[in-house]
C-alpha cells in the first residue's frame, strides 16, 4: 500500500471515530399511546325520566320519585301538578305526607329505647298508657310493633262518633277511640291496625319525657341531616295538595302521630333507606320477631312484617302508605344497596307502574324497564 493510500485510510478511520464520539445518542422511540374509550353514558336516568312521562299526565296531579344507592342520590324526577288551583307543578322539592311510612321511624325509635334499657318489648302497653281496657294488661309492645295485638283500628270508632276525614281531631281523640274498644278482634297473628303505632308513640313520650315529634327528629332526622317534618296537618307552599278519585282536594284534619304524620320528599326518604344497609340507628334487631304478613297465592306470599316495614320473600324491604289522596312507597333491594321511593298526590296515580318500572331499571339493571 502506498503512503498516500495509508493516509487516506487513516483519515477515514478518524472521521468514523470522531463521528462516533461526538454524535448525540439517538432519541428513544415513543411507545404508541393506547386509545382509552369513554364509558357509554348511563341510560338509566333517561329511562327513568321516560317512564315518568309515559305513566303520568303533566296536567293532572302526579308523582315524584327518587333512587339512591349507598345513600347517594342517583336519580330524581317529578311529573304532574302539585296544586290544581294555582297550576303549580310538582318538583323533586315538593313535600308529601308519607302516611304509614312513618311507622318505620316509630319502630326504630322504640328499638333504640330498648337498646338503651328504657323499655322491653315484652312490657305490656298498660304499663305505659293508663285507662286502657283489660287487654292493656296482656298486649305487649312487641305485639303492637308487629301488628299481632288484634286491637281494632281507631278509625272505625271515630266514624261511629261522626268524625269525618276533615273533622279536626287530636291524638287524644285517637286514644279515646282506642280506649273505647272493650275487646280485641278474635283470632291470633298478624292484623294490620294503626292503633298499634298510635300507642307506641305514647310509649316513646312516656319513656323519654319528650314530645314524639321532638324525640324522633332529634334522634333520627337531625343526626342524618334529613329534611323531614312531623306535623300531621301541615300545610305549606311546598307541600302538594292531595286529591281524591274525582280530583277534588282533600285535606287531612286528624292530627294523629306515630302511625302517620311525616312530611318529606322522595329524595330525603331515599337517603334514609340506606340506614337498613349500614347504620347505628337501624340495627339488625329490626328483623327480630317478624311475623307472617303475606297472603297465599298473592304477590305478598312469603312476606313478613318486621319493625315498621315488610320483608318480602326475596329479601327486599317495602312499606306503602296512604293518607287521603297521598300515596307513597319505599322499596329497598335485597342487598340493601338501592332504595326506590315514589310519592303521589292522587290516589288515581299509577304508583305501582312507577315502583315496578324503576325497580327493573335500577335494581334488575334493565334500562328498558320491560
Amino acid at each position: 500500500m502506498t503512503a498516500r493510500a495509508r493516509l487516506v485510510g487513516l483519515a477515514a478511520a478518524s472521521i468514523v471515530l470522531l463521528a462516533g464520539c461526538s454524535a448525540p445518542p439517538a432519541a428513544p422511540g415513543l411507545a404508541p399511546v393506547a386509545a382509552v374509550a369513554s364509558p357509554p353514558p348511563d341510560p338509566r336516568p333517561a329511562s327513568s325520566d321516560a317512564l315518568l312521562g309515559s305513566v303520568l299526565d303533566p296536567a293532572l296531579p302526579g308523582c315524584s320519585a327518587a333512587v339512591a344507592v349507598h345513600g347517594q342520590l342517583v336519580w330524581a324526577g317529578a311529573v304532574g301538578v302539585a296544586d290544581l288551583a294555582t297550576g303549580a307543578a310538582l318538583t323533586t322539592e315538593t313535600r308529601f305526607d308519607i302516611a304509614s311510612l312513618t311507622k318505620q321511624f316509630t319502630a326504630t325509635a322504640v328499638l333504640i329505647l330498648q337498646r338503651e334499657g328504657g323499655l322491653a318489648l315484652t312490657d305490656t302497653i298498660g304499663s305505659y298508657v293508663s285507662g286502657l281496657p283489660a287487654w292493656g294488661k296482656t298486649v305487649t309492645l312487641d305485639a303492637l310493633m308487629h301488628h299481632t295485638s288484634r286491637i281494632p283500628d281507631y278509625w272505625a270508632k271515630l266514624g261511629d262518633w261522626g268524625y269525618g276525614f276533615e273533622t279536626p281531631a287530636t291524638q287524644a281523640d285517637a286514644l279515646r277511640a282506642i280506649k273505647a274498644v272493650p275487646t280485641l278482634h278474635a283470632g291470633t297473628g298478624y292484623e294490620y291496625s294503626n292503633s298499634n303505632y298510635i300507642l307506641l308513640a305514647q310509649v316513646i313520650e312516656r319513656v323519654t319525657g319528650e314530645p314524639y315529634a321532638q324525640y324522633v327528629t332529634e334522634t333520627l332526622f337531625e343526626p342524618l341531616g334529613l329534611q323531614m317534618q312531623i306535623d300531621p296537618v301541615l300545610q305549606a307552599p311546598d307541600v302538594a295538595v292531595s286529591y281524591d278519585d274525582s280530583n277534588r282536594p282533600t285535606r287531612n284534619a286528624w292530627a294523629f302521630y306515630g302511625a302517620f304524620g311525616t312530611f318529606t320528599t322522595p329524595t330525603q326518604l331515599a337517603l334514609w333507606g340506606d340506614q337498613y344497609r349500614e347504620s347505628t340507628l337501624v340495627g339488625n334487631d329490626f328483623v327480630v320477631g317478624a311475623v307472617d304478613s303475606g297472603d297465599v297465592g298473592e304477590v305478598t306470599e312469603g312476606r313478613v312484617y318486621a319493625a315498621g316495614i315488610n320483608i318480602n320473600a326475596d329479601g327486599s324491604l317495602r312499606h306503602d302508605g296512604r293518607m287521603g289522596g297521598f300515596i307513597s312507597t319505599i322499596k329497598i333491594s335485597p342487598d340493601r344497596e338501592t332504595t326506590v321511593v315514589v310519592m303521589c298526590n292522587s290516589h288515581l296515580s299509577d304508583r305501582s307502574a312507577l315502583v315496578n318500572g324503576l325497580w327493573k331499571i335500577w335494581v334488575k339493571n334493565d334500562p328498558t324497564g320491560d
